[in-house]
């Protein structure tokens, strides 16, 4: 029974409210939770300066009430001179028409109105109230002088002087400074009567002005609270809906949040990070894509065992690659030095057809690096984009190479002004590398199967690739002709006219036989001045009239040419009457050296009437031995033969 994997989300469990600091308390709370909180902070330091402002007010009040009492008591002070002065004027004539005889109230009055007069200079009186003070002490001092003349008529007995001089000096005197006293304390009581009403309005003012001050303050506070919070709470949530959207995979969210402030850049920060992710998305997704492409190819080439099948593999890569733009490939030929078209893609049938004949004349070659060209139009734009004759176009050039060597060059053309984006120029150089290394993998594995195969010098194939031929043809039970040849006096040549001159033999006669034979027929070199042939459905008396025109085309071009004239023994057998290729090889053997004791120069058909098909392996074995010691043609024959033939 199929059973489904819900996907596991881990939660974490959220601590008891109990166990929490008061400090994680606060960073739990919500922002507009804190806002408000340091809102209400600042309302209450708000408050708390409105109180302080009443206070001051009242301090004020205060400060203002000691003035009011500083003038009520200079008020009362200038009362206390006023009724002290007007008792002084009475103890005077009391004691004048006493005749002396209240004298010590006199005195006595004297004593208090000096004593208010006292009070009145302390009261910290102004300017002008300090001048009706020392008025007022003037008048004091004449009066004074005044009564000493009336004391000192009294005890003269002129009472008559002493009256006189009170109603008229004294009474002058007293008058003036009865007047100044009565002066100074309507002054001073107007003064005091002023400050209570000014007091009383300023603290009047005082208080309105608070009240209203305070309640301006705590509507801006309010206002101000309400701006701030929507300011950093609206863009923090337009920032957190934008977070949430690309949590949920869509990375083309973004904070629509403008400003400068710490939310405005922490959303500018946020839709940086998003751009970035989206960037490195759309990188992953191109490297991917390109990574698959690659492997593709990859295994495409891997596939392909032959060069006709790797050239297919780059045609369909370069169309998926370019879609509509004209490509082709350009391959180097075996000589290295030209190069051909070997791949065509896209709308024009014969390609982008760029004219470049040698690799050293490519650019891109040259570069070792791909190069690009918005339009062939341009000064610095490749000479054989620009003279091609046709309209202008865009082009890139990519070199294929192998082990660092160039082979060929992936060349593609399109609209002027409009190259290949930068991912397919990354996709053209993957393919130009992976076509490199496959295309030069397959040539140079040709190339090691021919020199594994064939002779160096003559190019004939050589002795194991021979046998391989040879029993492929008993295996499929075609009768052929074995003939084993040998150069005559093939040492006299090397020791008389140089070794040269023996290859310039060799080659001669291996060219002459190839081309006198058919093109079933197989010839190898077997070693030194030793050949062997494979001629498929002829018997060995058929295979002798081969041989001998091959002695007549050998002697004609042997008369024209400065190689000095030598002649061929060969030894001839029906391979199918014998039991194995060694034995055919050993019958052939014997009836060469049979041909080389006649005289050479002839061809010997070996006799296979007496052969056992009883023989065994070992005496096989041995009878090869033989024939190496014997003759030291068939050196290391019987390893090489496969048992299962005999």
């Amino acid at each position: 029974m199929a059973t489904s994997i819900e996907p596991v989300v881990a939660t974490r469990v959220a601590p008891n409210r109990s166990d929490r600091s008061l400090r994680q308390r606060l960073i739990d709370l919500p922002v507009g939770r804190k806002l408000s909180i340091g809102f209400g902070a600042l309302t209450a330091v708000l408050a708390l300066v409105i109180g302080c402002l009443f206070l001051t007010v009242h301090r004020l009040g205060a400060a203002n009430s000691d003035i009011v009492r500083v003038a009520s008591a200079r008020s009362q002070a200038a009362d206390h001179l006023r009724f002290a002065s007007a008792e002084l004027r009475a103890a005077q004539q009391a004691y004048v028409i006493d005749g002396g005889a209240g004298r010590s109230s006199f005195d006595q009055a004297t004593a208090r109105f000096e004593t208010a007069l006292g009070d009145l200079r302390s009261s910290g009186a102004d300017r002008v109230e300090q001048a009706l003070i020392r008025k007022i002490a003037t008048g004091y001092q004449t009066f004074l002088s005044t009564d000493q003349l009336i004391w000192d008529a009294l005890q003269r007995d002129d009472a008559a002087l002493a009256t006189n001089l009170t109603l008229g000096p004294e009474s002058l005197a007293f008058g003036f400074m009865a007047d100044d006293a009565s002066m100074f304390s309507d002054r001073a009581e107007v003064e005091r009567l002023e400050a209570i009403a000014r007091f009383d309005s300023a603290s009047s003012q005082a208080r309105v002005l608070g009240a209203a001050l305070g309640g301006v303050a705590l509507l801006v506070m309010l206002v101000a609270s309400w701006l701030i919070t929507r300011l950093i709470r609206n863009p923090l949530h337009r920032v957190q809906q934008a977070a949430e959207r690309a949590a949920d995979g869509d990375l083309d969210a973004t904070a629509d949040v403008v400003g400068d402030d710490e939310t405005g850049r922490l959303a500018r920060a946020f839709n940086s990070m998003l751009a970035k992710l989206r960037l490195r998305e759309e990188t992953l997704h191109a490297e991917h894509h390109r990574e698959e492409i690659a492997a593709k190819v990859h295994r495409a080439f891997e596939m392909a065992d032959e060069e006709s099948m790797a050239l297919e593999v780059i045609g369909l890569t370069l169309s998926d690659i370019l879609e509509d733009r004209s490509a082709e490939l350009l391959l180097a030929d075996n000589s290295k030095s030209n190069l051909e078209q070997a791949v065509v893609v896209g709308p024009t049938p014969d390609g982008p057809g760029c004219p470049v004949a040698s690799p050293f004349s490519c650019v891109a070659v040259r570069s070792s690096s791909p190069v690009t060209f918005a339009s062939s139009a341009a000064l610095d734009a490749c000479p054989h984009l620009r003279n091609r004759g046709v309209d202008n176009c865009s082009a890139v050039c990519v070199p294929v190479t192998f082990m660092g060597r160039a082979i060929g060059v992936l060349h593609t053309v399109g609209e002027e002004f409009a190259p290949p984006s930068p991912a397919q120029v990354d996709a053209l150089c993957m393919l130009s590398a992976q076509a490199g290394a496959r295309i030069g993998m397959l040539r140079t594995m040709v190339r090691t199967q021919v020199q594994a195969s064939t002779d160096s010098m003559t190019g004939l194939m050589n002795r194991r690739t021979f046998q391989v031929r040879a029993r492929s043809l008993r295996r499929a039970d075609t009768p052929f002709a074995f003939v084993m040849a040998d150069i005559d006096h093939f040492k006299r040549v090397n020791d008389t006219y140089g070794h040269e001159m023996g290859d310039r033999a060799l080659k001669t006669f291996s060219d002459i036989a190839k081309a006198s034979l058919r093109h079933s027929d197989v010839m190898a070199r077997w070693g030194g001045e030793e050949f062997a042939f494979a001629l498929p459905g002829l018997t060995a008396e058929q295979a002798t009239a081969t041989l001998d025109r091959i002695g007549l085309e050998l002697a004609a071009r042997l008369s024209t040419s400065d190689i000095p004239a030598f002649t061929v023994s060969y030894g001839v057998v029906n391979a199918n009457e014998c039991p194995s290729m060694e034995a055919a090889i050993r019958l052939a053997d014997d009836a060469l050296y049979e041909a080389k004791a006649q005289g050479r120069d002839r061809s010997i058909i070996a006799d296979t009437t007496h052969i056992s098909f009883a023989l065994d392996e070992p005496r096989l074995v041995r009878m090869a031995e033989q024939s190496v010691a014997h003759h030291g043609v068939l050196a290391g024959l019987a390893a090489d033969d496969d048992p299962l033939e005999y």
